[in-house]
């Protein structure tokens, strides 16, 4: 099968390959799903560099996170998933930009039928993730004020319809004009473009002083404790992603700065699975698989309702994945950039 592979540590151009690989064996409690659509990410290109990431490999391997497709085959215990066309995150994070990849039925969903497969490539991670951000972890409220920081990221235009399905205020902080506008279009009362305004006085201005009562970060970063003093007064700070820091989240922030603003930090993680102690113990607490359920089951009724929709910013295919993965490092894209399987390239 082909698969696009990372064929030793460096920048995405130099080292990205599609392959000619062998299709891979399904495992117990596991599937392996005919791709038709996989999704870039953003984390790719530390895994692509060698640098933090959530999850790392050693070369060679094959990227792609999560994956839309329909089930081939089935291992013992998932042989119900088989024929059913799915939405998936992969076996360890890894092996979607294929024809054919592996993917444990925890992470497995059924694929919304509403949305075509290119829409459900970009559809599970950043509403999943989202989801679990604003409602689960931050308990959004109708009314309160949201801010979403990497307001045109996947996650964040997935952040933006959320908060504004669920009857908040939503700010957006966005790089440039364009970027800000489509901010707007998603449902962002005020966007801020982080190139030109202050956030600070523009989050400040547009609250009457209060601030954010949610903020969802998907940049985090050296601008993170300017994100902090525009939560409001008994608010919820969310890091969600680390996409301006090449510590991925393990640079640290005092501590201080969250008390003296009197708000709460809260995580979040997408990952389903039943607890453990060994993962407890690398500091890994994930969502029961029930949760993941639940989740999918409340996002499949806003698709059902016309609230939500994945913005694809890109469609390619696997030949343009290293390019694509630069443009990404540069911000030169907006939601998500989606691989193609059905494009020859």
């Amino acid at each position: 099968m082909r698969a696009a592979r990372v064929t030793r540590h460096g920048p995405p151009l130099e080292v990205i390959e599609v392959q000619d690989i062998a299709v891979p064996d399904v495992e117990p409690g596991g599937v392996r799903v005919a791709v038709a659509a996989a999704p870039i990410n953003f984390g790719d290109i530390a895994r692509c560099r060698g640098g933090v990431a959530s999850v790392m490999a050693q070369p060679p391997f094959t990227l792609g996170m999560e994956v839309c497709g329909v089930v081939e085959a089935a291992g013992e215990g998932a042989e119900h998933w088989i024929g059913r066309r799915v939405v998936a995150m992969c076996t360890q994070s890894f092996g979607g930009m294929a024809e054919s990849a592996l993917a444990p039925a925890t992470g497995l969903f059924d694929a919304p039928p509403e949305l075509d497969d290119i829409s459900e490539a970009a559809f599970l991670l950043p509403f999943h993730t989202t989801y679990l951000a604003l409602h689960t972890r931050a308990r959004l409220q109708a009314g309160e004020t949201l801010l979403v920081v990497g307001g045109a990221s996947s996650l964040g235009t997935a952040a933006i319809q959320l908060g504004v399905a669920a009857g908040a205020r939503v700010i957006a902080i966005a790089g440039g004009a364009a970027k800000a506008a489509l901010c707007e279009k998603l449902g962002a009362e005020l966007a801020i473009d982080h190139t030109s305004d202050d956030i600070f006085e523009r989050v400040m201005g547009h609250t009457e002083d209060r601030g954010a009562d949610v903020v969802c970060d998907m940049v985090g970063g050296a601008g993170t404790e300017t994100i902090w003093t525009c939560v409001a007064y008994d608010g919820r700070y969310v890091p969600v992603g680390f996409n301006d820091d090449p510590e991925s989240g393990l640079t640290g922030r005092p501590l201080r700065k969250v008390s003296t603003g009197n708000f709460s930090v809260v995580g979040v993680l997408l990952a389903y699975a039943p607890p453990s102690r060994p993962m407890r113990q690398f500091g890994v607490n994930p969502n029961p698989p029930e949760r993941g359920a639940e989740v999918h089951a409340a996002l499949g009724k806003l698709i059902a309702d016309g609230a939500i929709r994945p913005f694809v910013g890109r469609r390619i295919g696997l030949g343009e994945v290293a390019a694509a993965l630069e443009d990404h490092a540069q911000r030169r894209t907006s939601g998500r950039t989606v691989v193609d399987l059905s494009v020859a390239t």
